[in-house]
């Protein structure tokens, strides 16, 4: 019995050695992820952000506005809280976001205790003007002609027409003349400060256009064919075909089928794609 209640002891104080290192590599690990995500230089306070619903985090959106904001604090390194929220059936809602967003403007960030900021521009601006580290908006302000509204907008219109991509089509000229205004622009950036705009890298003014143009060059051919980036705007095909393989945005970029989804219930169309079958 001596024997017997010796191995059970002993068996009993593997088990529990086992068991502490297990715990203490447990918080080892969580320790140095800690340490990893910690930010050393100055960035907001408490920041949380509110995304529409079907903007789960962690998985990829076709929601332009919302593509901005989370390559922004991504590129940013800052740690926030993401609510995924319905303003037209109050699901999940925040009730600061209830108190200072009546109109239910989305993207939508609240940070440094009363700081709130409606829309992916005004966040990203506001910001980028308190939190110059790491700098994003480098270059000055020439490139912030280029928001990416005017793509946005146009887009819509394009798409809801019945009028081929030609000069019969307004809108269609609208977006050539944004093309060819924005290929120039690029011809005057290209060879000094880099290949995007005012930038070696992604900036706050690509952030703004490229998730637009995107969705616009994957998107038009499948409503209405005979879209292209006209060939009076070489750089700027050049620009898009180096922007889209940049590793932050292959992180972000949306599936056709997931652009396709969000554009349906604009136009009030259903598009049959071959995996519906």
């Amino acid at each position: 019995m001596f024997a017997l209640s010796l191995q059970s002891n002993t068996a009993a104080n593997s088990k529990n050695m086992r068991t502490g290192y297990n715990r203490r590599a447990q918080q080892r690990a969580a320790n140095k992820k800690a340490a990893a995500s910690k930010v050393d230089y100055p960035h907001p306070r408490n920041l949380e952000i509110c995304y529409k619903e079907g903007c789960e985090e962690g998985k990829i959106s076709a929601d332009p506005f919302t593509i901005e904001v989370q390559m922004y604090l991504e590129m940013k390194g800052f740690p926030h809280k993401v609510h995924i929220v319905n303003p037209d059936n109050g699901s999940k809602l925040p009730e600061w976001f209830r108190k200072n967003n009546w109109d239910g403007v989305l993207p939508m960030a609240k940070y440094d205790k009363e700081q709130y900021k409606l829309s992916s521009a005004e966040i990203m601006m506001s910001l980028e003007k308190k939190f110059r580290v790491p700098l994003m908006s480098a270059g000055g302000m020439g490139a912030g002609r280029f928001r990416g509204k005017t793509v946005k907008n146009l887009t819509l219109s394009l798409l809801k027409s019945n009028r081929p991509y030609d000069d019969s089509n307004p809108d269609w000229v609208d977006m050539k003349n944004e093309f060819k205004q924005l290929d120039d622009y690029l011809v005057g950036c290209h060879n000094k400060e880099g290949d995007y705009l005012k930038s070696k890298k992604f900036s706050l003014w690509d952030l703004r256009m490229v998730p637009a143009l995107y969705n616009l060059v994957t998107i038009a051919p499948h409503f209405k064919p005979g879209f292209e980036i006209p060939e009076d705007s070489p750089r700027l095909r050049s620009y898009l075909n180096h922007a889209f393989e940049d590793p932050i945005f292959k992180k972000y970029c949306p599936p056709l089928k997931k652009i396709i989804r969000y554009y349906e219930p604009k136009l009030g169309v259903r598009v049959v794609l071959p995996d519906d079958a």
